[in-house]
């Protein structure tokens, strides 16, 4: 079985044909080995007691729902559950939903003692190749991208629901005005309103980035013994904290751009090159340089998937028919010479 296809069934990333490969597969003696002895990873996991705060209950029905869903097929009407569900889509369907709540790594602070605070937080992590999701107690989503870091309180739903978050994630959050959910990253804070947004916040970088699918988030930097800055992003609007400069700045282009490593696509239309490098510098931390003024002008409208730098450059360059050099992390955008 193609490890790709597994891999990105479990990252909720998979195509209705992937999903029907892999539970095909889940159907072999393979497949079963492979699922039972993941299922029994993440139950010993489910079974801490620091972690059960933070893992739904399991309702088989639930269960199912989740595996037929991927299946793209109509309910099974008329038929009682226990008929219809099957030993290994029972196997399927609960890990399909356990691993929706990304129970990778707890940790707990330093020196730790008997006398035990509230504030021992619960760590979920990401490697370099993982992308998980995480369902909070609350109902609140986080899709967490590779390479980041949640950290999660224990006393999370006593008074303010805060979190900390070193990486990337995509949140769906349950409004509650009575427990205002806050976001720290790097030297800043969100504050949501009622929304799903995008948080940046990458290591050994100066910046942390939001962009707003719904709704509204306040977006403010942590200065101390400096008057705060802060901002109210709205729907289809996008903050850009850079830390040294102590700014905001905020547009309203192409904001889908900034949750390409969820959508898996990079989309541009009639953006003039210059602003469509001013994206390729927030995601990719490059910077571009002109040949000449003329072609940061040139508009550029393209939708492909969002692989690897080189192709994003690759499609740009194809599309406006121009060429390019990348030297000491900066692109040189140049017109194609004309062949002698």
């Amino acid at each position: 079985m193609n490890k790709e296809i597994i891999d990105k069934y479990f990252r909720n990333q998979a195509t209705p044909e992937e999903v029907k490969k892999a539970l095909k597969w889940f159907e072999t003696p393979e497949g079963q080995k492979y699922l039972q002895e993941r299922m029994e990873v993440d139950f010993a996991l489910m079974e801490r007691d620091e972690l059960k705060p933070f893992v739904p209950e399991l309702d088989s029905e639930q269960l199912y729902k989740s595996i037929e869903k991927r299946i793209n097929r109509k309910p099974f009407a008329g038929k009682r559950k226990s008929d219809w569900l099957s030993p290994i889509l029972k196997v399927a369907a609960m890990i399909a939903v356990i691993l929706t709540t990304s129970i990778l790594y707890f940790t707990q602070t330093a020196d730790v003692t008997d006398d035990i605070t509230e504030s021992v937080p619960v760590v979920f992590q990401t490697d370099d190749v993982q992308q998980n999701i995480i369902t909070l107690r609350d109902g609140s989503v986080v899709h967490l991208n590779h390479d980041s870091e949640l950290i999660v309180a224990k006393n999370f739903l006593d008074g303010t629901r805060e979190v900390t978050l070193t990486g990337e994630a995509y949140f769906e959050i349950e409004h509650d005005a009575d427990q205002p959910f806050i976001i720290h990253a790097n030297q800043s804070s969100v504050e949501v309103l009622g929304t799903a947004f995008n948080v940046r916040s990458l290591t050994n970088t100066n910046n942390v980035q939001v962009a707003v699918v719904d709704g509204r988030v306040s977006f403010a930097n942590k200065i101390h013994n400096e008057k705060e800055l802060s901002v109210v992003l709205s729907k289809g609007q996008y903050g850009y904290l850079d830390i040294e400069e102590q700014t905001i700045a905020v547009d309203e282009v192409a904001i889908e751009n900034y949750m390409a490593w969820k959508s898996g696509r990079l989309v541009f239309e009639e953006l003039a090159l210059s602003q469509v490098c001013t994206q390729l510098h927030r995601l990719y931390q490059i910077e571009c340089r002109y040949e000449n003024e003329e072609i940061k002008d040139f508009q550029l409208t393209a939708n492909f998937s969002n692989d690897s730098l080189e192709k994003t450059l690759s499609v740009i360059a194809l599309t406006l028919k121009i060429d390019y050099n990348i030297e000491n992390e900066q692109v040189h955008w140049k017109k194609i010479e004309p062949e002698v």
